[in-house]
């Protein structure tokens, strides 16, 4: 692939991606609504909410709110640049996980009791699945012999079914599901971190978020690889749905847990099951390593 079509399709990749989670968000709500006996909203309620923000009056408590709401939206968008031109997943992994810091200064920004204990919630959660996330990005650079994800050829969903399932563990809290959805608890704080954030500025953290994701999706898909383009693509798609799927799942069938819970199985489940796989796969598989 040459340089410009490498380019071009980053450009595409990068403007489409957050469009393609928003529309995974109106599935994920009509999905839930079917499994609670519900119609649920139109498929593309998550974009018609988006429009009606950026109509909406300008409004905020603190003014350093705006500029930590566009910082979260440069870097995650920045992560997903270097993603869909298949850069290094060190420099995603980091681009992102500064991009989750700037939700939560611009939280902490706001001098509201709901907006500071949404933000330490938040971090917990970050605490939670980081160190998880590193480590997958981590296992699949041994695995592959490189972080640069254009030179990944293989299919990881086989070597690497720990850390794929990890992953979806790291999905769960993104997507903001039971039993983690610790910072965004609806019955409890409102919208955590969100609570202060109103009109285009939410919009703008809202756009922000689904780039996040993307960027998770993103990394699901290089667990899938195949020679042929069009089996390539129909390969990533279903992994896409099913993690989305599990998720939901997850979701309608557990209660909440306390942080504490949330901190401590998080870390030693997801650290184990990517530990576990980078220790089979180095001394006792195919003696992989970097």
């Amino acid at each position: 692939m040459g340089d410009l079509t490498l380019y071009a399709l980053a450009v595409f990749l990068t403007l489409t991606a957050p469009l393609a989670v928003g529309l995974l968000m109106g599935v994920d709500r009509k999905l839930t609504a079917r499994m609670q006996n519900r119609v649920g909203p139109p498929l593309l309620q998550p974009f018609y909410d988006l429009f009606k923000l950026l109509g909406k009056e300008r409004r905020l408590i603190n003014p350093s709110q705006a500029y930590f709401a566009l910082g979260y939206l440069l870097l995650e968008g920045t992560s997903l640049v270097v993603l869909a031109a298949q850069g290094d997943l060190l420099v995603v992994f980091f681009l992102s996980g500064a991009g989750s810091l700037f939700l939560v200064l611009g939280a902490f920004s706001a001098r509201s009791p709901f907006s500071q204990m949404g933000a330490q919630r938040e971090l917990l959660q970050i605490l939670a699945y980081e160190p998880v996330f590193f480590l997958i990005i981590v296992s699949i650079g041994i695995q592959e012999h490189s972080f640069i994800s254009r030179d990944m050829s293989q299919n990881l969903i086989v070597t690497l079914p720990l850390s794929l399932i990890a992953l979806v563990a790291v999905l769960v809290i993104k997507l903001q599901k039971s039993p983690y959805d610790i910072a965004h608890a609806h019955t409890e704080l409102v919208s955590g971190p969100l609570v202060e954030y109103s009109g285009p500025y939410l919009a703008t953290v809202e756009l922000a978020r689904w780039a996040e994701i993307a960027v998770v999706f993103g990394i699901l898909t290089l667990f899938w690889n195949d020679p042929e383009p069009v089996a390539a693509l129909l390969g990533k798609m279903v992994l896409v749905f099913a993690a989305l799927f599990t998720t939901l799942v997850i979701d309608n069938v557990t209660a909440r847990l306390t942080r504490r819970r949330m901190v401590t199985f998080t870390l030693s489940f997801g650290i184990a099951l990517v530990a576990a796989n980078i220790i089979w796969n180095l001394y006792l598989g195919q003696g992989v390593g970097i």
